[in-house]
């Protein structure tokens, strides 16, 4: 009787698989739908006493009967999958996102964020560019499916993942960061992505809150909302955790006398207690700008076990390399989050010195095409740095190791 089980197993697998191949490789988690069912039965048939050919011969029937069974339509010669989408160019684009976006994920998956860098992994991250160079790239189910997927994917890993040397960072939208350490969690300019102006694009309030909760402060770089989202804001300071902003930004807002604003000064270091004072932070807030007019807070941040890491915001005024051409002087930099747009990023890097360098800012879906930085050219902007750069895409998380021969207390 097992023998019998075990071949209509692979008998259905088989045909399930064909079907899930015909439709686009639907993906139940990150194994294929025919697996998932496959496996199911398999343990059902394992586990059924005789008599049970005929329950057997039933569930045969059913998967073969395109009226009570999956109805893969695929698998029906009287409804072939699409072939041409003449006179339909919005499904057409629709689905060359699906396509596009699940060679993507399936690239992405098997090379992470490294170095040395595969690379397959730039292949994937062209196609990214691709797909979100489209005007209309927010408003497409399968571009807010695969966002949200990868947030969700992120903020599980962030509530799950101890840090006991060196330090691991996530990308999320846009110029946003989580970094965790052994003490600290640390997050910098996160919002739930509304700036890419549609609704359904968006992180969901729910699980834009789960980011709030495993994070010890957050750091907004200035006002624009690709940067500054007020929601996000007040989940932290209803925890009881620090929000450190321009003194400008939401000043019409009722809370915000509970924002932190530590003073612009390149020669003061600000300590800023976190965890209820459990552990302290060293900040110092660079007196930054994006263009001439805007204020944005350059933050170099020196965890308990003396990490440091530096995010540019929006950095884009060249009167400003009066201090950054000198950021160095503050101390060995673990970690520089430019904007990739900065305007001469590799004498920014000159300036830091930093041990690794990850751009951010691609990919802003609310800004026009032009201005819609693509990942092929934050390799070209960043080619040749005096550091080594990892770009990565939304959700990714990339390991910082600290060198255990010259440093055993990080």
């Amino acid at each position: 009787m097992a023998r019998v089980c075990l071949s209509v197993c692979f008998a259905l697998s088989a045909s399930l698989r064909f079907a899930s191949q015909a439709v686009g490789n639907s993906r139940w988690g990150r194994r294929p739908i025919w697996f998932i069912l496959t496996r199911k039965m398999y343990s059902t048939f394992t586990h059924l006493k005789r008599p049970c050919l005929a329950r057997i011969l039933a569930l045969v029937l059913l998967f073969s009967n395109p009226i009570n069974g999956l109805q893969l339509r695929a698998a029906d010669p009287a409804s072939p999958p699409t072939r041409n989408y003449w006179g339909d160019t919005n499904r057409f684009l629709d689905q060359q996102a699906v396509v596009l976006l699940g060679a993507a994920q399936e690239l992405l998956e098997q090379s992470p964020p490294a170095l040395p860098e595969p690379a397959q992994r730039r292949t994937a991250l062209l196609l990214l560019d691709a797909v979100l160079h489209d005007a209309d790239a927010p408003k497409r189910a399968p571009v807010q499916e695969f966002f949200q997927r990868r947030m969700a994917q992120a903020v599980l890993e962030i509530e799950q993942t101890r840090v006991e040397r060196g330090a691991i960072i996530w990308k999320l939208y846009d110029h946003a960061f989580v970094v965790r350490t052994r003490t600290v969690t640390l997050a910098f300019d996160l919002t739930r992505a509304h700036s890419a102006g549609v609704a359904e694009f968006a992180m969901p309030d729910a699980l834009a809150a789960r980011f709030a909760s495993p994070c010890d402060a957050l750091f907004i770089s200035h006002l624009h909302g690709d940067h500054a989202d007020d929601w996000v804001a007040q989940q932290f300071i209803s925890q009881g955790k620090p929000v450190v902003v321009p003194a400008e930004l939401w000043s019409d807002m009722p809370f915000h006398g509970k924002l932190r604003h530590l003073s612009a000064n390149s020669n003061q270091t600000h300590a800023l207690p976190v965890q209820e004072g459990r552990q302290t932070l060293d900040v110092v807030v660079f007196p930054g700008h994006q263009g001439t007019a805007i204020v944005n807070h350059v933050f170099w941040v020196r965890t308990p076990e003396g990490l440091s890491f530096c995010h540019l915001g929006d950095q884009s005024n060249t009167e400003d390399f009066v201090w950054i051409d000198c950021l160095a002087d503050h101390g060995p930099l673990d970690i520089l989050f430019p904007n990739c747009w900065t305007p001469d990023p590799l004498r920014v890097i000159r300036g830091a010195k930093p041990a690794l360098v990850i751009p951010g800012h691609e990919n802003e879906l609310g800004h026009s095409i032009d201005h819609r930085e693509p990942y092929w050219l934050t390799y070209e902007r960043f080619a040749g740095a005096a550091a080594p750069c990892v770009v990565m895409t939304w959700g990714e998380a990339f390991r910082y190791r600290i060198d255990p021969k010259t440093d055993e207390s990080r």
